[in-house]
């Protein structure tokens, strides 16, 4: 061991763990790759030892390989690009890690710089979580929608019904659509409308991005794991549509946010829905109190004709037991739970029931 401490090196044995499990096996390679030559003193180790906090709690791992993924999508490390299927590249187990090592020695200021930059992502796949539990939300009725984000981070999921949707046992959206989200899907379909008008779309992040910024979307893409090619490329055309029709993003905290946006009431035959997605868990306890202070009393004021929903897709182990994430949709008048079904992080399958709870 030299400068880094032995958090870091857990960090990256962690997080390399972690992509193995989560299907990025070119990742989970580097990251071994990369803790081994921190705990030799390489040059993994000089770039990363300036770090300042909690490696795992900061994503220290995510941060640094966002910064070598920056590279290769800057076309700045050719020997590595080789190797990204994200740019075109297919993994060489006999020569990676020395391309890999050999880019970081090439470009330590600049991975020293891109460690500030803190993992962001805005990840499409959950579409096939949100949309479908807005279609659930609705139930039937043909209304307008009010569509509102908190963590929305570059609102790419506020264009749920601009994506395609293709699984086996059904299917919606525009066959011409430049996101298609598919996946295994287990259970009945959702209820499918013959249209969905979303009025208005709105979102809130403590660090917005403007996906409008080139720069910013470089960072966007850079921190989806290259040897995830179809989440990359659902980013990026969730990226061009989103270039037809930027969505209003705040910089807020999401409690407040939302006391401001629902304060007034919505047009008639216009139903207010709130969306979030793997998001609360990072929500201090006041912004939590205040977002659901302002949810319960947007759903006192709801009418047959103005109402309100939420709809979530969040951790919830002891409903799960670990397997997956957990979809649930709230509608007011009426105030009740459906518990919809659970499912993968990036939508690789979903569980779909409708088990109501109070």
């Amino acid at each position: 061991m030299t400068s880094s401490s032995a958090a870091v090196v857990e960090g990256f044995t962690l997080q390399a763990d972690w992509c193995d499990r989560m299907n990025s096996p070119l990742y989970g390679t580097l990251l071994l790759a990369a803790r081994d030559d921190i705990a030799a003193g390489g040059p993994v180790d000089e770039v990363v030892s300036v770090f300042e906090g909690d490696p795992v709690a900061a994503a220290l791992a995510l941060r640094f390989m966002g910064g070598v993924h920056r590279l290769v999508l800057m076309g700045l490390a050719p020997d590595l690009a080789r190797h990204y299927p994200s740019v075109g590249g297919t993994p060489d187990d006999e020569t990676v890690v020395a391309d890999f090592l050999a880019t970081v020695a090439a470009h330590r200021g600049y991975l020293r710089e891109a460690l500030a930059i803190a993992p962001q992502t805005n990840e499409v796949g959950r579409s096939a979580m949100l949309f479908p539990g807005l279609l659930a939300a609705l139930d039937g009725d043909q209304l307008d929608v009010a569509l509102l984000e908190i963590g929305a981070s570059g609102g790419l999921n506020l264009f749920g019904d601009r994506f395609r949707y293709d699984f086996a046992s059904w299917s919606f959206g525009d066959t011409g659509s430049r996101v298609r989200i598919s996946g295994e899907w287990r259970g009945a379909a959702p209820p499918l409308p013959s249209d969905v008008r979303i009025a208005t779309r709105r979102g809130c992040d403590v660090m917005p991005l403007d996906v409008t910024d080139e720069e910013l979307q470089l960072r966007l893409l850079s921190f989806i794991w290259p040897d995830q090619p179809e989440r990359f490329d659902r980013v990026r055309g969730a990226i061009d549509i989103a270039l037809e029709d930027p969505p209003t993003l705040d910089e807020a905290d999401a409690g407040m946010w939302l006391e401001e946006q629902l304060a007034g009431a919505a047009p008639r035959g216009t139903m207010t829905v709130v969306q979030h997605s793997l998001m609360w868990q990072y929500l201090a306890d006041d912004t939590k109190r205040r977002a659901e202070e302002a949810s319960a009393d947007a759903g006192r004021r709801a009418t047959k004709r103005r109402p309100f929903a939420h709809v979530s897709f969040e951790a919830a182990p002891d409903w799960h037991g670990g397997g997956g994430f957990l979809i649930s949709a709230t509608r007011w008048p009426g105030g009740v739970t459906r518990t919809l079904g659970r499912a993968h992080a990036h939508g690789v399958w979903v569980e779909w029931g409708d088990a109501v709870s109070p």
